[in-house]
């Protein structure tokens, strides 16, 4: 939707295939690292943004070449939070309230991507 190009790097199989044969730590920046083309963009969501699997993402992209957004919450000084070129955080230590930060964040990345125009204020 939105004609972006679009991975997600949730499958079932490939998360436990990866996390058994390599440690869970490497589900994601293993298929970063065979999927990602230089100017691509890791968009790496944790609510903690203490995730090691998101952060050895983030790593794995920067050295493909691809920019980053992050999105946590928690603690300001959350390990998630610096790497990004653009970070996205909440601050609250509540889950729910995170996430669906979060959530709001990704649909109007989505909406503006589709062409909605935001209103004028007056």
């Amino acid at each position: 939707n939105g004609g972006l190009r679009a991975m997600a790097l949730n499958d079932g199989a490939t998360l436990t295939c990866l996390s058994n044969d390599l440690g869970y730590e490497n589900v994601f920046s293993t298929q970063i690292a065979m999927h990602a083309n230089e100017g691509d963009l890791l968009v790496a969501i944790s609510s903690s943004g203490r995730s090691e699997s998101i952060t050895k993402a983030v790593h794995t992209a920067r050295d493909k070449g691809c920019a980053v957004v992050t999105l946590s919450g928690f603690a300001p000084g959350n390990p998630l939070r610096d790497l990004g070129d653009l970070n996205f955080y909440v601050a609250s230590d509540q889950y729910g309230y995170v996430e669906i930060a979060h959530l709001a964040i990704c649909h109007a990345v989505l909406d503006f991507s589709c062409g909605l125009v935001p209103p004028t204020l007056s």
